[in-house]
């Protein structure tokens, strides 16, 4: 019987606890470019672990996900391990920066003599647009941005003839706009 925690792949192995056993003497993994090799999840997930501990070593993980020395010592150079990395240094960068937020908000902006101090109630108001164009785009507080030209008219846009053969865009003059075209 196998728990949530196990993983099988295709009847041959079985990673569980972070022992790897193969059931038939091969080598179980492949990395073909179009699937994933198995051993990646296994490897962040004792990485990320052991990350939360304080202990920074990527080397160890792959060595316990069932990679060789020589792949282990360069598990941190593959694509897939960098990604990752980056998706959880911005995902520690962004909570930070919402406990930050969090705090700036929670500020009082009036004094004990009740004056009001105007410089933090203007970071208090730009980091609330902030907050709710971003977080609050979905629930109706987004923000339009439209651009003119300095009298307020939609800009012109020119486009090369050679772009417009190659798009096929109508018109042949590329300093025509649409509304100098003649009808059909």
């Amino acid at each position: 019987m196998y728990h949530s925690k196990d993983y099988v792949n295709s009847a041959t192995h079985i990673i569980k606890l972070g022992i790897i056993i193969t059931m038939n003497g091969t080598k179980p993994y492949t990395s073909n470019g179009t699937t994933k090799d198995p051993r990646e999840e296994v490897m962040w997930s004792f990485y990320v672990s052991e990350l939360t501990n304080g202990i920074d070593n990527a080397y160890q993980a792959a060595i316990k996900a069932g990679y060789s020395e020589s792949s282990a010592k360069n598990v941190t150079l593959r694509d897939w391990f960098k990604e990752k990395l980056g998706k959880l240094k911005r995902k520690d960068i962004l909570s930070k920066a919402e406990k930050v937020l969090d705090r700036t908000l929670g500020y009082e902006p009036v004094d004990e003599e009740g004056k009001i101090d105007s410089t933090l109630l203007r970071v208090q108001t730009d980091v609330a647009k902030h907050v709710t164009s971003t977080l609050g785009k979905n629930d109706g507080y987004s923000t339009r941005n439209e651009l003119t030209d300095g009298e307020g008219k939609p800009l012109q846009v020119i486009v090369p003839q050679a772009v417009a053969d190659r798009f096929k865009i109508n018109g042949t003059d590329s300093n025509t706009t649409e509304d100098d075209q003649e009808p059909s």
